[in-house]
Formats: structure tokens, C-alpha cells, sequence
């Protein structure tokens, strides 16, 4: 079943995919980037060369390193960053089968165009051998008529001269050639 993207011509089409990834490598990136920063301890940026580091005070009602507030939080941050994820993949995987899908259409297509030439060509070799059956066909008939008509011809200027042979045992005489002006 055909859907909308496949109308696009197919430099078009690639050029949507190619932004289509550039735009999932940035959330994958970026969901990375925000997963560096989670972390207890030092933080990251990308701007500053330097690392912050982040100490834990008594005063914070932190015990054991992490509060109960603060767990309930990087469990929220946990689960939302595993669905954002989740959703990244669907739509990578999505963007895959519609690559796979367009893939298999083209060359499904190119294939077929292939079957239909080479058929083409095999007709055109058909015909052309039958043209050439014909061709000789008609020479070798053409020449057994004039091979025939040699032979007569032949047969009918022998009997020529053995008529004017009979006549010349029979008068003695030789052909009269005749020298008008």
C-alpha cells in the first residue's frame, strides 16, 4: 500500500530521510547530553571548560548521599527519560521500515522494468532471426529460379547448335555468316 511520502521524486524523498535522521541523531545527542548532566557529582557544559563539582552538606537533610525528595525526582527523571527514549527508537524504527519499504518498492520496480526490457529484447532477437530465416529463404529461392532458367537456356542454346551441327553433316556446308552494310 502506497502512502504519501512515496509521491515524493526521489531526490526529494532522500532529502527528507537525510533530515529525518539529522533530526533523531540531535534528540539522541541532546537526551545524552541531558543524562550527563543527571548524574550526582559533577556536572558538565559544554560552554565551560571547567567541571563544577557538587558537595553534599549535612545541613541538606541528605542521608546517605541522596534524599527522599531527590530520589522521587531522578525516578521521574529515570522513567521520562526512558519513555523519550522509547519514543526516539518507535520513530527511528518507523523511519527504518519506511526506508525498508521504500527500498523494496524501487527495486521491486527496477526489477520489473528489467523483466519487461530483456522480454523487449528477446521479441526483438525473435523477430529479427525470423527476418533473417525469410531473407535466406528468399535468396535460396530467388536462386534455384535462376539456376533454372541457366539450365534452360543452357539446354535450349545446345540444341541451337546441334540443330545447325545436324544440318551441316547433312549439306556439307559451314554456317553462313553474313556481312551486310
Amino acid at each position: 500500500m502506497k502512502r504519501n511520502y512515496y509521491d515524493l521524486d526521489d531526490g526529494e524523498f532522500a532529502a527528507a530521510m537525510a533530515a529525518s535522521a539529522f533530526a533523531i541523531c540531535s534528540l539522541e545527542e541532546k537526551a545524552g547530553f541531558q543524562h550527563q548532566t543527571k548524574t550526582r557529582g559533577s556536572v558538565i557544559r559544554p560552554a565551560e571548560t571547567e567541571i563544577m563539582t557538587i558537595t553534599p552538606t549535612t545541613n541538606d537533610k541528605m542521608q546517605n548521599g541522596i534524599s527522599r525528595g531527590s530520589r522521587k525526582a531522578e525516578n521521574e527523571a529515570d522513567a521520562w527519560e526512558k519513555a523519550q527514549i522509547a519514543k526516539i527508537r518507535k520513530r527511528h524504527d518507523e523511519l527504518l521500515s519506511a526506508l525498508l519499504a521504500w527500498e523494496n518498492e524501487k527495486k521491486m520496480m527496477a526489477k520489473q522494468q528489467m523483466e519487461r526490457r530483456k522480454n523487449q529484447l528477446e521479441l526483438a532477437m525473435k523477430r529479427n532471426l525470423q527476418h533473417y530465416k525469410n531473407k535466406l529463404a528468399r535468396i535460396d529461392h530467388i536462386t534455384k529460379g535462376a539456376r533454372t532458367q541457366a539450365e534452360e537456356k543452357r539446354r535450349y542454346e545446345e540444341s541451337i547448335v546441334k540443330e545447325k551441327s545436324n544440318k551441316i553433316r547433312l549439306t556439307g556446308n559451314g554456317p553462313v555468316t553474313c556481312f551486310c552494310f
